[in-house]
Parts: C-alpha cells; structure tokens; sequence
C-alpha cells in the first residue's frame, strides 16, 4: 500500500494501529511495548514521532540508503568460502583471527558472525547460560492477544491425537480447542475461524516458531500468516517455549484432568473426546475454576465485516500457470480446463482453493473454473 510516497507494510500498519491507540490513551505504555517488542520509552518517541510526522514517521530514515562502510561481496564470498572448506570447525573468534593474520581479510566480529549465520556455519557452544526470564503481566484487555499452540499426546491412552486451541492472555478463557489426528495448517486454520465465529476478529495472534509455525516439518505456516493478514490479525512469534506459558500450564493442567475422566467416562473416539471437552469440561470446568477478570472491560475482539465468507480465507491458495494446451500441472497430476472459455488464457495463473473439507476448486479472475484430471492413457495418445 502506498500513502503520499510512503510504502506501507503490514508491520507498519500494526505499529500505526498500536501506537494511535497507546496516544487515544486506550492502551497503556507497557502494552504497547510488549506488542511492538520495543522498550517503553521508544513507544513515547514513537508517539511523538507520529504526531508531527504523521505515517511518514514509521519509515526508518536509513531506508534505501547503501551504507559508506558496505564491505564488497567479493570479500564476503572468499571469506565463506575459506570458512566453508578450511576453518569450518573452527569457532567464529578463532576463524577470524586467523583470516585477519593470514588472509588479510578484516571485518568486524558483528559483520563476521551474521555471514556465518547465513551460511548455518556456526559451531554450536556445547554448555550455554541461562537466560533470565522475567514475568509479563497480563494484558489489559480481553482479546488483544490470543496465545496460539498446539499439544500432541495419547489422550485417549492409545492413539496420539493433538489438541490445538487458543487461550485469552487477559482471562485465561479458552475461546475455542479441538482434537485433531494431527497438528496441520487447515486445522489451526479452523479453530481461529471457530473464534473468529464465536467472538469476533482477535487483535493478535502470539505463537511459537516450532513445526507448523514455521519450522521445516511443515511449509503452509505461510498460507496461516496469509489468512490472518487478510483479517489484520497481526502475528507475533514467541523466542522461547517460556515466553508462551500460559497455554503451555494449560496443557498440562488439561492433560492431567481430560485424560483421566475420558477413560472413566469410556470415551476413546475423538468425535466423543471434543463433544465432552467442549460441552462439559471447557464450560463446567475451565471457564469456572481457571479464568480471571480483566483489568479493562473494553473487548478487542472486532466484527466480522459483512459479507465475509471465513472459508474463502481460511483456506489453502496455491497458483498454477496455465499451459499453452489449457492445462496445468497440480499435486503430481495433470489437469485440463473444463469450462468453456470466451478467449485463450494460456499463460495466465489460476488460483487453486483446497478447504478444510479436502474439497477443491480453481479460480481465475475470481470466477470458479473446472478442472478435469487428465488420465495416463490419454496423455499417451496425445505424445503419439
């Protein structure tokens, strides 16, 4: 988006929102801070800043500008490149010394360590020190900020479910949870919509950078991040398991009750497990004997807007190119288009939706299209 020559991303969109509020007086310093994830005398720079310069103020005054002390590629690429076949078990103080002493290579420590780290050419310390850790009051308000997470375990004291939902930080309420045969992208997408459905658009989202949330074992937390940006939910990631413990010490206090009363109950099925987890133990349970009172009555949670359809958001959107023959290659199949078409319109990207149900449909052009699956046979006689 672009204001009068100003780029605007969605981060500075989010530290708009934030700091207007914090000037509106309808949040306090110390939550502002924890939202940006600045020191609380920067928000009241921050606040002035916006008052005189308005938007423009959020662009940092070094953007677009070429450092005068900018070391050249071709110094960064044969310093890694000595590192990468010489000095790659060396620590990164040791292997500087000796590119300074007998490569002539100099650079500061900083400007060194951040290449190593590009290149993943760290050499891990084997003993580290612990980090202090200081508590966090809550936040002021119910539903500016839902802390996101997912728990894997035997609930039923054989198969391996996971339990994913989210709690308010405010209240400790939990707006929603389910049992899933697993932790995936479409299936954190539905307890947000679930929320969303329940009690309206949540000011953010705070989650861990571990499997779905970013890590390698999954590669769709991208379609996640997506969806909430759609509805401006901005997305906060946590450094630490800590930094999250408050559905952390839900889990275990949910492990330790759930799973004992399911078994005396004889519940073993997941359909069974989340009818009881939410029609008896959340309401009976959590919500009278582990939520709080807010400091503020003021809700963050925002209306839907009219005419939304969660389902066209929280969904999977992946893009294909359309070949010269009016196919396109999807999922490992190849597929043509079946719907009669005014104009050619190879080359151009089609929008492929898969929804929470597995079910898929194509777009282009925000029209839906029909694909048909292209079967071997016929792919044999149109090579010969």
């Amino acid at each position: 988006m672009d204001q009068g020559g100003v780029f605007v991303s969605k981060r500075m969109e989010f530290e708009h929102q934030v700091i207007s509020d914090f000037v509106a007086r309808k949040m306090s310093r110390v939550q502002a801070s924890e939202l940006l994830g600045v020191r609380e005398r920067s928000i009241s720079r921050k606040a002035r800043r916006l008052e005189i310069k308005g938007l423009a103020s959020l662009v940092h005054g070094n953007k677009r500008r070429v450092p005068t002390n900018k070391i050249s590629a071709a110094i960064k690429d044969e310093a890694m490149g000595l590192v990468q076949g010489r000095y790659y078990d060396f620590n990164m103080t040791h292997c500087l010394e000796i590119l300074e002493k007998d490569h002539g290579l100099m650079t500061s420590y900083e400007t060194f360590r951040r290449w190593c780290h590009e290149k993943h050419l760290v050499k891990r310390k084997k003993r580290r020190r612990g980090q202090v850790r200081r508590r966090r009051d809550r936040m002021d308000c119910e539903g500016l900020l839902l802390q996101l997470d997912g728990s894997p375990h035997r609930w039923n004291g054989n198969d391996e479910w996971c339990l994913i939902g989210a709690i308010d930080d405010a209240t400790s309420k939990i707006p929603y949870a389910e049992f899933f045969p697993s932790e995936n992208t479409l299936s954190c997408m539905k307890v947000i919509q679930k929320i969303i459905e329940k009690n309206g658009i949540p000011y953010s989202l705070y989650v861990d950078r571990a499997g779905w949330f970013g890590g390698q074992k999954r590669q769709n937390f991208a379609q996640f991040k997506r969806a909430c940006e759609e509805l401006n939910i901005n997305v906060i990631f946590a450094n630490s398991p800590q930094a999250k413990g408050r559905i952390e010490r839900a889990w275990d206090t949910i492990q330790d009750r759930i799973i004992p009363e399911m078994r005396i109950r004889n519940i073993y099925r997941m359909t069974k497990a989340n009818e009881y987890l939410q029609n008896e133990f959340l309401p009976n349970y959590w919500a009278l004997n582990n939520t709080v009172v807010p400091r503020s009555l003021e809700v963050k949670y925002t209306k839907l807007p009219s005419g939304v359809d969660l389902n066209e958001i929280f969904c999977l959107k992946e893009y294909r190119t359309v070949k010269l023959d009016h196919t396109l290659s999807w999922n490992g199949a190849l597929y043509k288009i079946d719907s009669p078409l005014a104009h050619s319109i190879a080359r151009q990207e089609v929008e492929i939706r898969t929804y929470q149900n597995l079910k898929s449909k194509t777009f282009y052009a925000g029209r839906a299209i029909k694909l048909q699956k292209v079967e071997i046979h016929e792919r044999v006689k149109d090579a010969a």
